[in-house]
């Protein structure tokens, strides 16, 4: 639409509207077509005639970086209008310092006649008294929505109810939009990546692979399906996938059926950027919908891209499958992976602490990859085989008395965290209870403030503990699986010739790498392997066990001896 510069006697003047969820509780009287309809007759009767519309709907108050407003200044500081017409000073914001600067600098410096309707506010009558009074209590109301929002929120959110639209995988449930239910198509896709991870392939493959076969990314595949979307849109090819979606689909915990709320905040109404909230902060609700991914999968993945995020050497360009996975158990530091500069088919690893310069530990822990990778090997036919000829004992040996000690201290924390979360609800709704009376006015807002702030400090006190009792559980289910699952794990690397990225990450938790010692001429190296849900194990000897001295031979002409640290069982 062209505009017209000021030839007319009165000019041109703007009619500006603006709403947002802030009104919502007058809708009908703030409508974007009844402010229209105010504005049109009042600029009439003050002898306006060439008018334009300037429309934000949906926009909040309290950021001044709306279209239709920043249009509106833009046509200002070009010398289209004379004058502004609001349906209320509200209308303009609800930041009363920046509307301030509105109403008596940036008007009246591009003379400008503002008009107020419902406010009774002419600039061309004068300076009105109560209008920066009019601009703090515009303020105050967008402050008060919002704490009272905030309120409504936690409520849904500790009620399990996802405060986040449906991750691409699942659609919201037409029977109950609050909750969510798999999209089949896309879903199919979520266990492809899924299945792909633990076969070992990365992001950038993951990515190639889906892009060869023509499927599309997620905002493609929302707009095919004529779902709107937040944020900012996809301008690459519909088949173009992106290392970060890749790897952001690998750690939703949402696809094992979860629910976690309160992922991130703000730290004001007026300021729009989310803050990622700590993990103690959010609240974790589990098997709330169906789960695309079966909670094993997804923990196998997670291990399995732990420690990915490190210097690769620059000669090999891939690290170990052990990277991630070796500790010192002298000082409880990871052992790096390296080549040797002279020859690089000897890869080894050492103890950081020892190669950091600062000698926190006092030995350097190295060992070859290829004695590991025989180690290991070795250790994971030994405990198949105990496995399949010794079933009755290994499953005793996994329901021994400590794993029934931990159940137990396990149970005692999730009834203290259980006592905890039901009061929490409670106190969600005397919150809900308390909102409602001030709503209809039944209680002050000072008393509202006075008891609202008694329950936040209850319910302040009770989150601290919950955090805490969350972490501990959280470290402690981590680490169990069911038994018959673990045997089932087992059992696949019966006879198993070479170690594999999948293997280690379904098998083994973390091991425990001791200097090697030389006694009596012979140089013996310790090795504990620590597994997932029977933590550190050695396997009896027994007649169908298999059994072998394993050596390697150094570049110094030193033989290195491998024993295992025993364990009692």
């Amino acid at each position: 639409m062209k505009l017209s510069s000021k030839k007319n006697e009165f000019g041109t003047a703007a009619l500006y509207c603006r709403l947002s969820r802030d009104d919502n509780m007058d809708t009908e009287s703030n409508s974007i077509q009844n402010q229209k309809k105010i504005l049109q007759k009042a600029a009439k009767e003050k002898g306006y005639t060439d008018t334009l519309f300037f429309v934000d709907d949906g926009i909040t108050g309290t950021t001044m970086n709306r279209p239709g407003f920043q249009k509106m200044i833009q046509a200002i500081e070009n010398g289209y209008i004379s004058a502004v017409f609001v349906k209320d000073l509200s209308r303009l914001g609800r930041n009363y310092i920046e509307v301030g600067r509105l109403t008596e600098e940036f008007f009246p410096a591009h003379d400008v006649r503002l008009v107020a309707v419902s406010d009774g506010v002419d600039s061309d009558e004068g300076e009105n008294e109560f209008t920066p009074f009019k601009n703090i209590m515009n303020e105050y109301y967008a402050r008060d929505i919002s704490k009272k929002r905030r309120i409504v929120n936690k409520m849904k959110g500790n009620s399990g109810v996802p405060l986040s639209p449906p991750p691409y995988g699942y659609i919201k449930n037409p029977d109950d939009p609050r909750f969510w239910v798999i999209d089949p198509e896309a879903a199919e896709i979520v266990r492809r990546i899924y299945q792909m991870a633990l076969d070992g392939y990365g992001l950038a493959e993951t990515a190639a692979a889906l892009e060869k076969d023509g499927v599309f990314n997620p905002t493609y595949y929302w707009r095919s399906k004529g779902t709107s979307r937040g944020g900012s849109k996809s301008t690459v090819e519909p088949t173009k996938w992106g290392h970060t979606t890749i790897k952001k689909i690998l750690t939703l915990q949402e696809y094992c059926g979860d629910v976690i709320n309160f992922k991130s905040y703000s730290k004001s109404y007026k300021v729009k950027k989310r803050i990622e909230n700590p993990e103690e902060n959010r609240a974790i609700f589990l098997n709330v919908h169906e789960a695309i991914i079966d909670r094993p999968t997804w923990e196998k993945v997670q291990s399995m891209k732990k420690g990915t995020r490190r210097r690769r050497p620059t000669v090999t360009q891939a690290p170990s499958v052990f990277s991630g996975y070796l500790k010192c158990p002298e000082c409880g530091g990871n052992l790096n992976f390296h080549f040797n500069q002279g020859n690089h088919d000897i890869k080894f690893f050492s103890c950081q602490n020892h190669n950091s310069g600062l000698r926190k530990c006092s030995k350097t822990h190295y060992i070859r990859l290829e004695f590991l990778e025989r180690v290991v090997l070795y250790e994971v036919n030994r405990l198949a085989s105990f496995a399949n000829e010794y079933e009755d004992d290994f499953i005793k040996t996994m329901m021994g008395r400590s794993a029934k000690v931990t159940e137990n201290e396990r149970a005692r924390k999730q009834r203290e965290l259980d006592g905890l979360l039901a009061r929490d609800k409670e106190l969600d709704g005397l919150f809900e209870r308390l909102y409602e009376d001030n709503v209809s006015q039944k209680i002050s807002d000072a008393r509202f403030a006075k008891m609202s702030q008694r329950y936040e400090q209850e319910q302040g006190e009770n989150a601290k503990r919950i955090k805490a009792l969350r972490l501990e559980l959280k470290k402690s289910e981590g680490k169990r699986m069911d038994i018959d699952t673990f045997l089932e794990t087992v059992r696949r690397y019966t006879n198993a010739t070479e170690i594999t990225q999948r293997m280690v990450a379904e098998l083994i938790d973390h091991i425990d790498v001791y200097h090697a010692e030389k006694q009596d001429g012979v140089t013996t190296q310790h090795i504990t392997i620590y597994y997932n849900c029977i933590g550190a194990f050695s396997v009896p000897d027994r007649r169908k066990i298999p059994a072998a001295e394993i050596t390697m031979g150094t570049r110094k002409g030193v033989a290195v001896s491998y024993s295992p640290e025993r364990i009692a069982v």
